[in-house]
């Protein structure tokens, strides 16, 4: 019986989560002009106030999600690496202070954010868009944690075979921490798609700049363009999940030991 109730529990667990994405599939597939609607998305202008390709939306989210995956996966290692590896004066508070970003997510230093964005002259452009928000210390955490358990032995026999530092990490480390790159770039990749704030704020002046999750809101949360969006913006990062939580599990599981 309480295999039966962990099983029920995890079914309804499900059913709250997949009621909304079905609520929202049900209410498009309803629409007697949805063919049409999706036609018209698709081949021309959507038009949102002003026009604008809904190709150019997937592909400025796209920007966003991959830019901030790649960047952030590379610099948590990078810092990860230095941390654990390098006698740094004061290394554990430099990791302290790399952990407090975590608490300081994108709404909330907004403003300073876009003060310093725009004194670069980043202001309405992917890079502006992107790199604010990969400031963040998970990655950073997970990877030290990982890269703690290596064997220091491991990398003094490389050394010793006149390995420099950035061969050991890519020849050694790198490939041992695949799970883990894999299971943060998934995570950093979701958390670049559903940016909505931010890449709103940034692209005033710059229509072309929109993502798929700023469009459903231009769009009208209510109208069948806005429902089809939230559908479309729906699908890209629950296939990197779908696709990646074999190595998410394995993963963040060895990196948090």
């Amino acid at each position: 019986m309480r295999r039966y109730f962990d099983h029920l529990i995890l079914c309804l667990g499900c059913l709250i989560m997949v009621g909304p994405v079905l609520g929202l599939m049900g209410q498009v597939l309803s629409d007697p002009d949805l063919s049409r609607q999706i036609r018209a998305m698709f081949s021309a202008d959507l038009t949102l106030g002003y026009h604008i390709d809904l190709w150019q939306m997937l592909g400025n989210s796209l920007v966003l999600a991959l830019g901030v995956a790649a960047v952030a996966c590379v610099l948590s290692l990078l810092a990860a690496f230095a941390l654990v590896f390098f006698p740094l004066p004061g290394r554990e508070w430099l990791f302290g202070v790399i952990l407090m970003a975590m608490f300081f997510p994108i709404e909330t230093r907004i403003l300073p954010s876009f003060a310093v964005v725009h004194q670069l002259g980043l202001s309405n452009t992917h890079a502006g868009m992107t790199l604010p928000v990969v400031a963040s210390g998970l990655g950073v955490l997970v990877f030290r944690q990982f890269l703690k358990q290596i064997p220091k032995e491991l990398i003094e026999a490389a050394r010793l075979d006149g390995a420099r530092p950035l061969r050991c990490l890519w020849d050694i480390l790198l490939p041992m921490s695949a799970p883990m790159v894999a299971a943060l770039f998934s995570i950093f990749f979701v958390l670049g798609w559903n940016q909505y704030v931010w890449p709103l704020m940034l692209s005033t002046t710059r229509q072309d700049m929109v993502t798929v999750v700023s469009g459903v809101t231009r769009a009208g949360a209510g109208s069948t363009e806005g429902q089809i969006l939230a559908l479309l913006a729906l699908l890209p990062p629950g296939l990197v999940m779908v696709i990646s939580q074999r190595w998410l599990m394995r993963g963040l599981t060895s990196g948090i030991h």
